[in-house]
């Protein structure tokens, strides 16, 4: 199987000292800091869009300067009333954005047919192609009629079939709609979790190669920047093999020997780290077309529960208990 390839490379078990220089570690420290900052920036965008769906930026003036507050000499006192007052002339951006709305003209409100109309319009060719199959796809006539005679103990006319046929589609595809946003939740968690340990990953980088560096670089042994190559790695007790790995790494960083053994510890365990670090993707793009799982839902069975709040409570559905109300 094939490395994964990524913006660090591995260091060779022999003849690395030409490799370990204070110039490949400043480089290759810049490196780290950039595919972090890369990385943060691309999660912070998308839990903003996954949390708030947009901003109010377009309705918000661009030509808003700051107000810069002088003052020459000595302080004048003010009231401490006026500490938490607000100006007369403040205001806040929900209000602006409520007369930036007023001011735009509005269309004329379109009947049902119209909107059809627009809404068909305006669909690509797959959106077209899935909504024509959503639009002809109907639930199984029998089976709505036989479920709704085993739950009323009594006949059904067709016009009561079709009406439940219809309610019956657009709650499963609302159950759909809710289940594919639980996925992409699920997706942004694991999202955030592999940034967090790509940034943990990324500090313990710097500390190996720093201490490989300045056990080469023995003229530089008074370098100092904000890596402290002695401290400690955290690690979950619950995992053994992480806790002697990390443990076993820590013993390398705190000892003060300069022998091969020690160098290739430390070697061994940076180019584990390189390896994870380069496999590690924080994107969500390639998750797109994948299945919604059984856990998704009934997830979205649950939260569809709590937003509506009209669904019969699961005890009053069991044959023969409670009231009766149901399967009676």
């Amino acid at each position: 199987m094939s490395e994964p390839q990524g913006p660090l490379d591995t260091i060779p078990n022999v003849n690395y000292p030409p490799l370990l220089t204070l110039a490949n570690y400043h480089s290759t420290k810049q490196m780290i800091n950039q595919v972090l900052s890369e990385d943060q920036d691309y999660v912070t965008w998308k839990l903003k869009n996954s949390r708030t769906g947009g901003t109010m930026n377009s309705y918000v003036p661009s030509t808003w300067t700051p107000s810069r507050i002088e003052s020459k000499g000595r302080v004048q006192k003010k009231r401490s009333a006026k500490i938490n007052s607000v100006p007369r002339d403040f205001k806040f951006h929900k209000d602006i954005f409520d007369e930036t709305k007023e001011n735009i003209e509005r269309t004329r409100e379109l009947n049902q047919d119209e909107q059809f109309k627009l809404l068909v319009t305006n669909l690509d060719e797959e959106q077209t192609n899935r909504f024509e199959v959503f639009h002809r796809t109907s639930l199984n006539k029998g089976q709505v009629k036989k479920l709704a005679g085993t739950v009323t103990n009594q006949s059904i006319n067709d016009n009561g079939r079709v009406f439940l046929q219809a309610i019956g589609k657009i709650y499963a595809g609302e159950i759909i709609e809710l289940a594919l946003d639980v996925r992409v939740k699920w997706f942004l968690g694991k999202m955030v979790v592999d940034f967090d340990r790509r940034k943990d990953i990324g500090k313990q980088l710097k500390k190996y190669l720093k201490k490989l560096t300045l056990l080469i670089e023995k003229e530089q042994s008074d370098f100092e920047d904000s890596v402290d190559e002695t401290a400690s790695d955290s690690y979950d007790d619950d995992d053994r093999n992480e806790m002697a790995t990390i443990k076993r790494g820590n013993s390398y960083l705190k000892s003060k020997e300069n022998s091969q053994e020690l160098r290739l510890g430390l070697i061994s365990h940076y180019n584990r780290l390189v390896k994870e670090f380069n496999s590690l993707d924080v994107s969500v793009e390639k998750y797109n077309n994948s299945p919604i799982l059984p856990e998704h839902i009934r997830e979205a069975w649950r939260l569809y529960r709590l937003q509506s709040d009209t669904v019969p409570s699961g005890q009053w559905r069991m044959q023969g208990e409670r009231n009766g109300s149901m399967f009676r």
